[in-house]
């Protein structure tokens, strides 16, 4: 009998990963898998952020030589030294400094997956693992909608589906948030088998039944934002195009049809249009007012704001409303009043520089993913969560860092070419 070093029970199913590899890609998927259960996401998150610090002190000079993550480091610069800058005239400053303390260990938690990507092909695994577990969401929802409870016994109240998120009713926005990367998913599949294309149907579904007009929103800028650059690259036979637009309007219309309460938000929606102000607040779920606030509050401390957590405080205690809201529902309205204009225009050259460096990357289709899902996650007209709540940065960053390792491995795989 020969000595050496004995086979393993099992064979090693990814044969070329490092170790570190390995627990970069379980972690991210991890982040999903755990989403719908409270602030469960924070852990692995945690995990990525350790990594990806570390990353920056012996890899930082290799991860700094490439444009994208070098902008993807500007990008977290510039949300956040604007909120140590608005520390100054900051309303609430305990909370003020501790969400600062925080925020750039999100942003930097983006980074380990970039880093992973750059060295291994490593997308199809989370990207298939991300379209298994929204599509398991997705079932899930469904089943909720058809029997008044999901598989855990979450209810379904009647107007919005929230399926594993339990009483928590963000499951539209955070799968709206993420539709770049399933259609990627879905458009990836299709190659071996277009049956594969009907899976993304449930999905697109319960993103309108969960009754969320900002989850229904981003699923239309993200459908058209995909369609245009698929188009562009892929540029597939016009009767598949024309079969995927009438599939997904039969799935909109038979959606809207089973469901009298979605058909009826989306009706209030139209009201935006009206040019009073009881349709427009009632169109945006009260959100008007909120916004008038906001805006009034903005006035009073115009360059810096008054801190981040301090537009609750001030917009009562200024007497612009009587009710307290915790946040502005309005991304760009958040950061001029939390930052000022300092932040504003941080964030928005940051915002468009960032996209910019993603359309000159020449990545092909996953640079097009990448662009898609990045506008999304840090869309200036959101109007779902507050932007600097820890809940958004765990939903948002794992999206920019997964669309920057696309960009990053489909401009490796044009280069080979």
């Amino acid at each position: 009998m020969k000595h050496g070093r004995s086979m393993p029970l099992f064979p090693r199913i990814f044969p070329d990963w490092d170790r570190l590899t390995l627990a970069i890609v379980g972690l991210t998927i991890l982040v999903f898998l755990v989403f719908p259960f409270g602030r469960s996401a924070n852990a692995p998150l945690a995990f990525l952020a350790f990594i990806g610090i570390w990353l920056l002190f012996v890899h930082g000079r290799e991860l700094v030589a490439q444009r994208v993550t070098r902008w993807l480091l500007i990008l977290i610069a510039a949300l956040w030294l604007p909120q140590l800058l608005a520390l100054t005239g900051a309303v609430n400053f305990d909370r003020a400094w501790g969400d600062a303390l925080y925020y750039p260990l999100f942003g930097i938690a983006a980074l380990p997956v970039v880093w992973a990507a750059m060295r291994h092909d490593v997308l199809p695994v989370i990207l298939y693992s991300l379209l298994a577990i929204v599509f398991v969401w997705a079932l899930d929802g469904l089943w909720q909608f058809a029997t008044g409870t999901n598989v855990l016994g979450f209810p379904y109240n009647g107007r919005r589906l929230s399926g594993l998120f339990g009483e928590n009713l963000t499951m539209g926005v955070v799968i709206a948030h993420l539709l770049p990367l399933l259609l990627e998913a879905t458009r990836r599949l299709m190659r071996s088998c277009r049956l594969w294309g009907l899976a993304i149907l449930p999905i697109l579904a319960v993103i309108l039944l969960s009754g969320s007009r900002s989850a229904m929103l981003l699923m239309v800028l993200g459908l058209i934002g995909y369609g245009v650059f698929l188009l562009w690259y892929v540029r597939p036979r016009w009767y598949w195009v024309v079969g995927a637009i009438v599939l997904a309007v039969t799935a909109f219309a038979a959606t809207l049809a089973v469901s009298p309460e979605t058909r009826e938000r989306v009706e209030v929606a139209t009201k935006v249009f009206e040019l009073d102000r009881e349709s427009f607040n009632q169109a945006t779920s009260k959100r008007g007012d909120v916004w008038l606030a906001g805006w009034e509050v903005a006035k009073d401390d115009p360059w810096l704001g008054v801190g981040v957590r301090g537009y609750e405080i001030a917009a009562v205690e200024r007497g612009y409303t009587d009710t307290p809201y915790m946040h502005l529902h309005f991304f760009a309205l958040d950061v001029q009043v939390s930052t000022g204009l300092v932040g504003l225009l941080a964030y928005l050259v940051a915002y468009i520089g960032f996209l910019l460096v993603l359309l000159r990357q020449q990545a092909g289709m996953p640079g097009g993913v990448a662009i898609v899902a990045v506008g999304l996650a840090l869309f200036p007209f959101n109007t779902h969560f507050g932007f600097y709540a820890s809940y958004t940065l765990a939903i948002i960053w794992p999206v920019i860092g997964l669309a920057v390792a696309l960009a990053v491995s489909g401009a490796a795989a044009r280069n080979k070419l």
